[in-house]
């Protein structure tokens, strides 16, 4: 199910705890630095293989963590002054499970509100294609090479949309005393 709620203010413990049930691989809130991934990969590793039995998706899970944080990584935006006590500067949260047969990656984010209804386009119009539009749309994405100001191709969507087969899951939250700020979650679940 793809979720484009809109809830009236945002709490970011309330949301933490409401995408951390299961077994939770790995839980982070903070500043999201190129430190931070680095020394975050490894666990990351070693809590799939210990988590999840299949090396198939093992190593998509894996794929879709590093996506997920790079995503992170290239796209937050300052952090409201009621959440700096979790992060000076850009607070980025990841979040990946393992509940019954289910992988879920969780990331979690402020963004412009400007940039919501992009963002709610793009993965709509993701999630309406079967495989072989996914397959046409990557491979069309990744020839025509046309990076954006953050550095990408704007592939990574795509990718995890393809890599998984599952629906992309979304929503966006008001944040108090900041309305053109918005903070989009973002969950991949990985079968």
């Amino acid at each position: 199910m793809v979720a484009t709620q809109c809830t009236p203010v945002f709490n970011l413990d309330a949301w933490m705890k409401q995408k951390a049930t299961g077994s939770v691989m790995i839980e982070h809130v903070g500043d999201i630095s190129s430190e931070y991934i680095d020394s975050v990969l490894p666990a990351v590793e070693q809590n799939i293989y210990t988590h999840i039995e299949q090396d198939n998706v093992r190593k998509r899970a894996f794929h879709i963590f590093i996506e997920c944080i790079q995503n992170l990584y290239h796209h937050i935006e300052s952090t409201p002054s009621l959440v700096k006590t979790y992060a000076d500067d850009k607070l980025g949260a990841i979040v990946m499970t393992m509940d019954g047969g289910l992988c879920r990656v969780t990331t979690g984010n402020f963004v412009s509100k400007t940039k919501m209804q992009s963002l709610c386009q793009r993965i709509d119009a993701l999630n309406a294609m079967d495989a072989d539009e996914i397959k046409r749309v990557y491979r069309e994405t990744i020839n025509n090479r046309d990076f954006s100001d953050k550095g990408g191709a704007g592939i990574g969507m795509i990718d995890m949309r393809r890599k998984t087969g599952n629906k992309l899951q979304y929503a966006f939250y008001k944040v108090k005393d900041n309305p053109e700020l918005m903070f989009f979650s973002f969950d991949v679940c990985i079968s």
